[in-house]
């Protein structure tokens, strides 16, 4: 085996250890979770929203 080969071994190995923390922090996964989920209420609120005035908008529009 030539030298490169290991060189190149032993820096992936380096940088996957390096990339994994060994601990987990519970609150800032939760933390995490509750943003996502409360993003993914406002995109649909927003969703509804738009979708409502449009309907208001074109009733309006007709009604003329």
């Amino acid at each position: 085996m030539s030298t490169e080969s290991l060189n190149k071994t032993s820096i992936a190995e380096n940088y996957i250890s390096k990339k994994t923390p060994k601990k987990v922090n519970i609150d800032v996964l939760k933390r995490k979770i509750y943003e996502q989920q409360k993003k993914e209420k406002m995109v649909g609120r927003i969703a509804i929203f738009t979708f409502f005035s449009f309907i208001c908008v074109i009733g309006f529009i007709i009604s003329a």
